[in-house]
């Protein structure tokens, strides 16, 4: 429960409230218990709160008009976060995902084309066909690693859309360089203390990882030198390169990280969404019975997603629950007041979607997975697409971020998810278990902790 009214004026203090720690540690001790129950702890002494680290100091921002405040109407004061640059530093350094000012919009510019409406919604036939026959893989009664298995199909679902090739057999080099990246970026990683030119076994085990997804990407591009004018996203990218509006590095560097990113963010989704359907037989009918009416024996595709209803519910709350990207990082460049409090040039910020998405002032029950609470939502689930008719605030729902830097991949994400889903319960019920509670990983994405296994039931 908030202790703060909905949009309520704040204290007229400029110096934001700061959050209880301990000695040295700070807040540092009680990230790393409980990453995600500390986080909501911290947000019920205000919409922006100090929280201390180890030799820095976070603020976290949990206002929906104060998101938006630093996501787009202010936005020329921020940059991307420092923890962000030194993440993908030596795996994503010519990437659009880690550029600033203007390099970013030049990078922005020259990837929009692979992501307009109409390139999106051709893939949605591929997506479907893609994921119809990874679930024919699966024999009936099979017990499955669902969040391993989810991974396989996004990153088989990218490979045929972004490079445009066949990924089967050389998905572990993209996965084992996810896992590696993911391992670096955690928060709560010992050697996050230890500068980066020391060779700990976790910076090693990422140079080795970086090192063969990088020969991939380029053993990719190099197969196809002469196919700038497909309709994959790679084509694009080697056609903005032939123009001279991007270079090499740039190309594979991007394709790397839509890789990495396209494939983590959607397998985590799918995977809760599982979770919550096998919890809900009765929601997961409803999409049988909706699929069936829809598309009957055939395959879904972009022309379905507005009458897959239900599906899309579903995918919208699973992202409100479990947002894949828990949190967006920000860095004042330079004084800024937000909420009435005075912030310093170079303060970080940290804007949680786990928080803003559970926050009982703006969602009911908020801790329900509840697809029919989006029955009456209008607009696509994007960065800040969160209002509806009944007037929440747009930015309580981000879970692809907002303003200019949003996801580029949010259409993509969206069509991605649904016919996948779609066709996946067509065909099977997954009926999964946990080893344990639902637990999370505050790294990149939000990854299980505990192993998910499901039996497959083929219909």
């Amino acid at each position: 429960m908030r202790v703060a009214a909905v949009l309520a004026p704040m204290s007229e203090t400029t110096t934001p409230p700061t959050a209880e720690g301990v000695p040295l540690l700070g807040n540092g001790l009680a990230f790393s218990r409980a990453p995600f129950e500390a986080l909501a702890e911290w947000a019920s002494h205000g919409d922006v709160v100090r929280v201390r680290f180890p030799g820095r100091s976070i603020y976290l921002v949990t206002r929906p008009d104060l998101v938006e405040e630093v996501l787009v109407e202010k936005r020329a004061r921020f940059t991307i976060g420092r923890d962000q640059r030194e993440t993908f530093d030596g795996i994503e350094d010519d990437a659009v995902s880690a550029a600033t000012g203007d390099r970013w919009a030049r990078l922005r510019r020259a990837l929009r084309p692979a992501f307009t409406r109409e390139r999106i919604e051709s893939y949605g036939g591929r997506m479907a066909e893609r994921t119809a026959a990874h679930v024919d893989e699966w024999d009936d009664g099979e017990r499955i690693d669902l969040h391993g298995e989810m991974r396989r199909l996004t990153l088989r679902i990218l490979a045929d859309t972004l490079l445009g090739t066949n990924v089967e057999g050389r998905e572990g080099v993209i996965m084992d360089a996810a896992d590696a990246l993911v391992d670096r970026a955690d928060p709560r990683r010992v050697g996050q203390l230890v500068p980066d030119w020391i060779p700990t076994p976790t910076e090693r085990r990422f140079q080795r990882r970086v090192a063969a997804l990088d020969d991939y990407v380029e053993g990719v591009l190099a197969a196809a030198p002469d196919e700038g004018d497909g309709d994959d996203v790679r084509s694009v990218l080697l056609a903005a390169r032939d123009r001279g509006e991007l270079t090499t590095a740039e190309v594979e560097d991007n394709l790397v990280g839509l890789l990495l990113a396209g494939h983590d963010s959607s397998a985590v989704a799918l995977t809760y969404a599982w979770y919550e359907l096998s919890r809900r037989p009765e929601t997961a009918q409803s999409l049988v019975a909706e699929v069936d009416e829809t598309v009957g024996d055939g395959l879904p595709d972009a022309g379905d997603v507005d009458a897959l209803e239900r599906v899309r519910r579903v995918v919208r709350e699973t992202l409100r629950l479990y947002p894949p990207v828990w949190a967006v990082n920000r860095e004042a460049t330079a004084p800024v007041t937000l909420g009435g409090y005075e912030l310093p040039a170079g303060a970080q910020l940290t804007i949680p979607q786990w928080v803003v998405h559970r926050d009982d002032r703006f969602w009911d029950r908020p801790e329900t997975f509840d697809p029919d609470r989006w029955a009456d939502e209008v607009g696509e689930p994007g960065g800040g697409d969160g209002g509806d008719r009944a007037g929440r605030p747009e930015y309580a729902y981000f879970p692809f971020g907002g303003g200019p830097r949003h996801c580029i991949g949010m259409r993509f994400a969206h069509l991605e998810l649904t016919t996948a889903l779609a066709a996946m319960v067509a065909r099977v019920d997954l009926d999964v278990t946990t080893d344990g509670p639902l637990a999370f990983r505050p790294s990149l994405s939000l990854r299980p902790t505990v192993d998910l296994e499901a039996t497959v039931r083929r219909r």
